[in-house]
């Protein structure tokens, strides 16, 4: 320490040094310190919110612009006028175009108008006093929307029979036409749309009956048109009939 200095500098541990009469701080550090960084305020969600007031007041600005753009341009009225006339023209030929082509679908690939019948019959066995009878039932409904006239002449209830086979391999059975009956009463002459008509007929066969019997009705109408249901009846069902009024049921 030199002699000339009566009060030399002490450095005290852990304050700073006056030094120019400034403080500087201590460069020691205690722990470890954690910045602080400040991050960009989000602005996305702000822009996608006013976003359709932004297009809709850029439509308004274009909008005022054209108009401003072309309030200086003199309109021809006459030539307008046959330019509208000419527009009306073709939608009213594509209008007219478009209503064939759904007529056409509607009508004829839709089939709404076509004469549409569903015909059915049965029939059934019945023993009385010994002899044999078959109970036939025909019914005709009307599916369609249309009113249908028959022909009645064309139509017909077919009676067949089936013979006994002695084929032992398997094959066809042979039908044999016995009669044909009248399907309409006389006052039964169109049916109506959703209408159903019903007849019965009391036929006698012989006894004993033939392995099978077979029901074809027949529809014609006078456009043509022809529509054909069957049915079956064995005699297994007469058997049931006859053991059940033996036994007394």
């Amino acid at each position: 320490m030199s002699q000339d200095d009566p009060h030399p500098k002490t450095q005290i541990a852990g304050k700073p040094l006056a030094k120019n009469n400034s403080v500087e701080p201590s460069p020691v550090v205690s722990g470890p310190v954690s910045s602080i960084v400040k991050q960009p305020v989000e602005t996305r969600p702000k822009i996608i919110r006013f976003a359709p007031v932004i297009a809709i007041v850029s439509t308004v600005a274009l909008l005022v612009c054209g108009i401003g753009h072309f309030s200086t341009v003199i309109v021809d009225f006459a030539r307008t006028k046959d330019i509208i006339e000419a527009s009306k023209d073709v939608v009213e030929m594509l209008a007219v175009a478009a209503g064939g082509v759904w007529a056409y679908f509607k009508f004829v690939k839709g089939r709404t108008f076509k004469e549409s019948l569903i015909p059915a019959v049965s029939g059934k066995f019945a023993s009385i006093d010994g002899a044999i009878y078959l109970f036939a039932t025909t019914r005709i409904k009307n599916v369609g929307l249309s009113k249908i006239e028959f022909d009645r002449e064309g139509s017909a209830l077919i009676l067949f029979e089936y013979n006994p086979s002695s084929q032992n391999e398997i094959h066809t059975v042979a039908d044999n036409r016995l009669t044909s009956f009248d399907v309409f009463g006389d006052k039964d002459r169109y049916i109506e749309p959703n209408e159903v008509i019903e007849g019965q007929r009391f036929i006698a066969v012989p006894n004993p009956p033939k392995l099978a019997y077979r029901l074809e009705v027949e529809i014609a109408s006078t456009a043509g048109f022809t529509w054909r249901a069957s049915n079956i009846v064995d005699k297994n069902s007469l058997n049931d009939i006859i053991g059940k009024e033996l036994i007394g049921i």
